[in-house]
């Protein structure tokens, strides 16, 4: 599928990235609350109501028990809610009483009271009583007493919850179980657009690794720029020079290596096939097309033949005779690559 450059590997996978997150766009929806697991009693007169709610339904001796009392009236009422003396020897604590606020049918009254029940088995919420009455129709201080409303109650039902014990049927108050680690909180499962934001992250991420991995693949599998003949000559006359061809008695190898490196750059450099040609084949062609290598023929022909004669006569050379042809084979390099460039140039 991306057989061609990484660009367009990743213009073509960011649209499905894209695509797939607007897939799972509808499951991204906001969920319903969950149920409250609470225990309720709803009292009705006329436009009052009285909610009391106490949660959670499921409680172990220690927890909290949380008591959330709810008054509607309408905007004349007055109302009275209970203390924390209301809930006796339960030993309630009073943890929230905000201001009445302006509800669905007139003004809405809380208060929250919280509970640590100590003992296991059945845990009866007593009934909460909350006094209303209309407001007054006199504010000052000379309003009499048999002008003030009466006050009304409206009263909760007893609500019982059960209180789990912390034992075991393998406990034993005698007995105590040995202290274990510390027991972490179970993680929430993921919601759907947390698993959408996740897989469009992990494509994203392997899209970006997928044409960073092309792109160095590239780089390293690209070939080396190609080397210049007179360079690549140069290199070669270098390495042939470093040698003692004469200590070993290879003079006649050394003579053979170094024709073979002047009639390599000839063919790289003007396209002469020079390696397959013999001496004289090779220079009848430079005299039919004077044009084809930019060199005093002659000193060409007095090098090819010293050579020659040590390859083919058995001639022996001194060591100042291979040093001289050596210097005469870079000179042909140097003068030759300064030519082509020359005609080159624009």
């Amino acid at each position: 599928m991306c057989a061609t450059a990484p660009e367009q590997c990743f213009r073509r996978i960011v649209p499905a990235c894209a695509l797939l997150l607007l897939l799972l766009l509808p499951a991204c929806r906001r969920q319903s609350p969950p149920h409250r697991d609470v225990v309720r009693d709803t009292v009705q007169r006329g436009p009052l109501k009285l909610v009391v709610e106490v949660s959670p339904r499921g409680v172990s001796v220690g927890d909290t028990v949380t008591v959330d009392l709810a008054v509607e009236t309408p905007q004349e009422y007055v109302v009275t809610l209970p203390a924390p003396d209301a809930f006796g020897e339960l030993g309630a604590r009073q943890t929230d009483a905000p201001e009445p606020r302006p509800g669905p049918t007139g003004v809405v009254w809380r208060r929250a009271f919280a509970l640590e029940p100590a003992a296991s088995g059945p845990l009866e919420i007593p009934s909460l009583i909350v006094k209303y009455r209309r407001g007054a129709p006199a504010t000052g201080p000379a309003a009499r007493v048999e002008e003030q409303p009466a006050e009304n109650e409206l009263a909760s039902k007893p609500l019982t919850l059960e209180v789990r014990s912390a034992l075991t049927s393998q406990d034993t108050p005698t007995q105590p179980r040995d202290i274990t680690g510390t027991l972490l909180p179970r993680i929430p499962p993921l919601k759907p657009w947390q698993w959408a934001l996740i897989v469009l992250v992990a494509l994203l991420v392997a899209a970006t690794g997928f044409v960073l991995y092309r792109l160095v693949r590239r780089r390293l599998t690209r070939p080396p720029p190609p080397i210049l003949p007179e360079i690549w000559a140069l290199r070669a006359l270098e390495e042939l020079a470093a040698a003692d061809w004469f200590e070993d008695g290879r003079f006649r190898e050394c003579y053979y290596r170094l024709t073979e490196i002047v009639r390599g750059y000839v063919e790289r450099k003007f396209a002469l096939a020079a390696p397959e040609m013999t001496t004289e084949e090779f220079l009848l062609t430079l005299a039919r097309d004077r044009g084809a290598l930019p060199y005093d023929s002659g000193r060409l022909r007095d090098f090819l033949e010293a050579c020659d004669l040590v390859k083919y006569a058995a001639v022996r050379p001194r060591r100042e005779d291979a040093e001289t042809v050596l210097g005469t084979a870079r000179a042909f390099v140097h003068a030759t690559a300064a030519a082509g460039a020359a005609d080159g140039a624009p």
